[in-house]
């Protein structure tokens, strides 16, 4: 009798035990995370690259260099004739300081002969002299003060656009240092120093494994009492039957249904429309990229 009690009390221990762990979830899915690849902006040999796989780096750290010494001396050759443009720009007081004396002297000349001419001590023709030297004299003025101005106009516009390659030079030097584009974890690097680099090859991957993605898909009917920013149940599959429970938050709920994909086994479940649900699970480090998961909906 007592062998019999002790055996049903077992029996409905591991029926516990089995219904506890076999705690039916809403969804499985697979963690994915924000990854980027890093390449150069600019072709060359890579001087320096300090990432190793597994580094953890800042969003904007400089963490390699291209060679930059062809464009160090473009840029030089461009200083250069900004500066040899600038000395070529004259200065318009001294190149107008000639006909400015010639005009001052002919108008004193002018107002002199004009007293006589009232005094009757000069004839009108003497004046008129005076007068037509002195509106020549202005006219040359003027002349020249154009040419000049002209002159100097196109100078400055030849020293301003020669200013815009030394700015464009810059600006490729700037390019040339490879500046690490998000917070994250290098997860492979493809380059090494003094390789040649160029804009469509990779120099490293990296990734946010802080915070992890886990997508799942619901049926449509299974899919309104949810919204972005509900809490879930989040249980990874460590391996070797291990399991661990997080708290993880719908970050992302799709707008348009879609078939199942196609890692689904059954085809009469790959025919099933459904919604992609995307939750965001804060990373304790446990957790990998392709790692499985199931989820249980609070909601649900």
């Amino acid at each position: 009798m007592k062998n019999t009690i002790l055996g049903l009390v077992i029996l409905a221990c591991l029926g516990v035990g089995c219904k506890d762990k076999m705690e039916e979830r809403d969804a499985s899915g697979m963690f994915e995370t924000r990854e980027v690849i890093v390449s150069s902006e600019m072709s060359g040999r890579v001087e320096r690259l300090e990432v190793m796989e597994g580094d953890y780096i800042e969003a904007g750290k400089v963490v390699g260099l291209i060679d930059t010494m062809q464009l160090h001396w473009l840029k030089v050759q461009a200083q250069q004739a900004v500066k040899a443009v600038d000395e070529r720009i004259p200065n318009l007081d001294k190149v107008l300081e000639v006909y400015r004396l010639k005009v001052e002297k002919g108008e004193k000349e002018l107002k002199r002969v004009e007293r006589l001419l009232e005094g009757k001590a000069a004839t009108r023709k003497q004046y008129d002299d005076v007068k037509a030297m002195v509106d020549e004299g202005r006219s040359a003025l003027a002349g020249q003060t154009h040419q000049a101005e002209v002159m100097i106009a196109g100078a400055k516009a030849e020293s301003a656009a020669i200013a815009l390659k030394v700015d464009q030079v810059n600006d490729q030097i700037r390019r040339c240092m490879i500046v690490n584009p998000i917070e994250g974890t290098v997860l492979a690097k493809y380059t090494e120093e003094k390789e040649l680099a160029a804009p469509v090859k990779a120099l490293y991957k990296i990734g946010d494994l802080k915070n992890m993605t886990l997508q799942v898909y619901l049926e449509g009917g299974r899919i309104g009492g949810l919204k972005v920013g509900d809490p879930v149940r989040v249980f990874a599959k460590l391996g070797g039957g291990e399991e661990r429970e997080y708290r993880g938050k719908i970050s992302w709920i799709a707008s348009e249904a879609e078939f199942v994909p196609k890692t689904v086994q059954t085809q009469d479940e790959r025919d099933n429309l459904v919604y992609a649900v995307k939750i965001h699970v804060e990373n304790d480090g446990f957790l990998r990229v392709g790692m499985y998961a199931d989820v249980k909906f609070n909601t649900l």
